[in-house]
């Protein structure tokens, strides 16, 4: 069966085993992982695809002799796992695909099998359904919840650090309703640390680091993606030009930043620029589809800032 993202929350789970992301929006692909994972109760044991095709053909037995349930997941899975899927006689599986569009092998191949779902991960807004799905657990005021989902329904990552925040207040009185209802503004909450990383300063990044929460990371990320785009763009405009029109770039740079970015044009070329975007990305995926912690991603932030 095939679906779009916002079907999932009407569709029953129960009779699937296999289940198949494709698309090309990441958040979205997070947005699935974490409803199907909460849905199964089960931890997700990311596996490699090469890792699962060698157990297949080696040790069948070892799915076979299986007794307790699990969450395999699989990332960037290409045709040769199509041979395969159907000796895998124990347990559930996630796989997923950036590459993979509606009318390719892999899409027709899940979305034709009756144990699987094939989810279409594309960019969505936040539906009441998903939203629901997110406080459940929540004693939440029916008044708050929706002036929640209406400050946060284009902004799902902000609504989850609103949540974590809402959960380490506790109960939230009528008046302090405001003060929760502003959509998040990374830029703002990591300016301090953007600066460090856009001068170089390894110091200071440290300092800065050792505050910034695991759950903000992603966020954060984004912020400086943003930001050193911006740095390679104006290094762009800097080599053919005198003059750097900041307020024209794609993310405008106005008066007030204008010494910081003229400050890291000198720090960093645009091949470094370019390396330090490629790791930022890289980075943002490992984080979420693999084990990657956040202790070893600003390890390797760091490093780059040693360069």
């Amino acid at each position: 069966m095939k679906i779009n993202f916002p079907s999932l929350f009407q569709t029953s789970l129960h009779k699937y085993r296999f289940f198949f992301i494709y698309g090309n929006d990441l958040i979205v692909f997070e947005r699935v992982l974490s409803y199907l994972q909460k849905k199964f109760s089960l931890p997700l044991h990311p596996l490699a695809q090469e890792d699962l095709l060698n157990k297949v053909s080696s040790q069948l037995s070892l799915f076979e002799e299986s007794t307790q349930p699990s969450l395999t997941f699989l990332s960037s899975v290409t045709d040769k796992i199509l041979d395969n899927v159907e000796k895998l006689t124990e347990g559930f599986y996630i796989f997923t695909s950036e590459k993979a569009r509606a009318q390719s092998k892999l899409v027709t191949y899940f979305a034709q099998s009756s144990h699987s779902l094939a989810i279409a991960a594309y960019a969505s807004p936040l539906t009441s359904s998903e939203f629901e799905f997110l406080v459940e657990d929540m004693n939440l005021p029916v008044s708050f919840k929706s002036l929640l989902f209406k400050a946060y329904q284009n902004d799902y990552m902000g609504l989850l650090t609103t949540l974590q925040k809402i959960k380490l207040y506790g109960e939230v009185p009528e008046a302090h309703y405001d003060s929760f209802l502003s959509p998040f503004t990374s830029t703002d909450e990591f300016s301090q640390l953007i600066q460090a990383v856009l001068l170089k300063n390894k110091e200071k990044a440290v300092f800065h680091f050792s505050s910034l929460g695991g759950s903000d990371l992603i966020l954060f990320l984004r912020s400086l993606i943003r930001s050193f785009q911006t740095l390679f763009e104006a290094t762009s405009f800097k080599r053919s030009s005198p003059t750097t029109p900041w307020q024209t770039l794609t993310f405008p740079v106005f008066f007030k930043d204008q010494p910081l970015y003229e400050s890291a044009l000198s720090k960093w070329n645009l091949s470094e620029i370019h390396t330090f975007i490629e790791t930022l990305l890289t980075l943002e995926r490992r984080i979420k589809f693999s084990s990657f912690t956040s202790s070893q991603a600003y390890h390797e932030l760091l490093l780059l800032l040693s360069k």
